[in-house]
């Protein structure tokens, strides 16, 4: 790269750090909404009926198979722009990025209840480092999110890729390639950043502590067990 493209890169890095912003975002809600389904699913599988079981299922197990690009653009193209409360004559506006995130919700969803399903089975037999690999492994689900956020840019949301695509419109189609491999090191750096902070975080404290609080609310219900 010569002098004027670092220029020019310089000149518009806080426009994309704006864009990838964005992505960090739909990214956190698109993982804390499937994890609060997927957790109901998970419960729904384990302690309803075999009926409401198998439903649960295949719900979770359909919504892991639809691809996420699909399903982002099902549900830009279903759901409507505007909803009206009826007799309340209040408009609820439903933004392009919200959408995006509930397309990007199912592959999180998925994992969330199938996770679970398995973390309860092993703590049902006591195995409790099987349960504990639960919390690093969502953690992976976040940086695989992360990196499908960049498909809301298809939908009209103005994320990192599509604003490279904007300052490759202002600065001519001879920026391409610098422009995306330079956006490219913000989803690299970021998801190393995050691989160093999981295995971290699999040898601190807290995963100590929650071990050694998991083994002893075991030992508990297995007392208290008739």
């Amino acid at each position: 790269m010569n002098g004027e493209t670092l220029d020019i890169l310089a000149t518009w890095t806080p426009f994309l750090l704006q864009g990838f912003m964005w992505n960090i975002v739909i990214a956190i809600c698109a993982v804390s909404l499937g994890t609060c389904i997927g957790a109901l699913l998970a419960w729904l599988r384990v302690a309803g009926s075999p009926k409401v079981s198998r439903g649960a299922a295949r719900l979770s197990t359909f919504l892991g198979a639809v691809p996420t690009l699909a399903l982002i653009f099902y549900v830009v193209f279903v759901l409507p722009s505007d909803i009206t409360i009826p007799l309340l004559d209040v408009t609820i506006t439903i933004p392009q990025w919200l959408k995006a995130v509930i397309g990007l919700a199912s592959a999180p969803l998925s994992y969330t209840t199938e996770s679970l399903v398995v973390a309860h089975r092993n703590w049902s037999r006591g195995n409790i480092d099987a349960v504990m690999l639960f919390i690093p492994s969502w953690i992976n689900v976040f940086l695989i999110s992360f990196g499908a956020s960049s498909g809301a840019s298809l939908v009209g949301v103005s994320e990192l890729v599509s604003r490279c695509n904007t300052v490759i419109a202002a600065t001519g189609t001879g920026m391409m390639v610098p422009v995306y491999l330079y956006c490219s090191l913000f989803f690299v750096l970021t998801s190393l950043l995050f691989t160093m902070l999981i295995r971290k975080f699999k040898h601190s404290q807290f995963m100590l502590r929650m071990h050694e609080k998991m083994t002893q609310a075991h030992a508990l219900s297995v007392r208290a067990a008739p």
